[in-house]
C-alpha cells in the first residue's frame, strides 16, 4: 500500500514527509480506526482513505506545530471510520425501508460541509472543539496539552459551539 500512497506524491521532499507521517503514525491510525468500526477490513479502508487525505493536505502539514502532526492523522482516520460507519447504517436503513417502508426526513451534513464550518472557526476555538468532538479528549486532557485552564477550555468549547450555530445558520444550515 505504501508503494501505491507514494506514486501519488510529486516531490522528494513530500514523499519523504509521508513516509516519516506513516511510520510515525501508521500503528495509531489503525488502531483508532479500528476501535470506532469495529473489524479489520473497514479500519483498513478508513486508513487508506485517510492517506489519501492527508496527501491531498500535505502542503499544509508544515504549518501543524509536530507535536500536533499525530493528532491531526489521528482525526482524519476517526473521520475516515465513521464517514464509513455513517455508509453502513445507511444501508441498513435503505434495506430496512424496502422491507416496511417508513416516512424518514433527516438532512445531514456531508464531511465536506462540516470540515467547511470548522474552518470558519478562529483557531482557538477550532481546536478545543477538534479535540473535544473528533479526537474525544476530556476538559482535563484538552487543558493539559494546550497549556490552559479546564474553566478556560470549557468557556472555548462553549463559545465555539455557540459560533458554530451562528455561522451554520447564517450559511442557512440549521443544526
Amino acid at each position: 500500500m505504501l508503494v501505491f500512497l507514494l506514486s501519488a506524491i510529486e516531490t522528494d521532499e513530500d514523499r519523504a514527509l509521508f513516509v516519516d507521517l506513516y511510520e510515525k503514525y501508521h500503528d495509531r491510525m489503525e488502531q483508532a480506526a479500528l476501535r470506532i468500526v469495529k473489524n479489520s477490513h473497514d479500519a483498513e479502508d478508513a486508513v487508506q482513505n485517510a492517506y489519501l487525505q492527508i496527501i491531498r493536505h500535505l502542503d499544509k502539514v508544515s504549518e501543524i506545530p509536530c507535536k500536533n502532526r499525530g493528532f491531526w492523522c489521528i482525526s482524519i482516520v476517526k473521520n475516515e471510520a465513521l464517514t464509513i460507519l455513517r455508509k453502513k447504517k445507511k444501508l441498513v436503513l435503505s434495506e430496512e425501508l424496502e422491507e416496511k417502508p417508513i416516512a424518514v426526513s433527516e438532512e445531514t451534513l456531508s464531511y465536506k460541509e462540516i470540515v467547511q464550518l470548522f474552518a470558519k472557526l478562529p483557531e482557538t476555538y477550532r481546536a478545543v472543539l477538534e479535540m473535544r468532538l473528533i479526537l474525544g479528549y476530556s476538559g482535563k486532557e484538552i487543558a493539559d496539552r494546550m497549556g490552559i485552564t479546564e474553566n478556560a477550555v470549557n468557556v472555548r468549547i462553549n463559545r465555539g459551539r455557540a459560533l458554530l450555530r451562528k455561522i451554520a445558520e447564517k450559511e442557512g444550515i440549521h443544526p
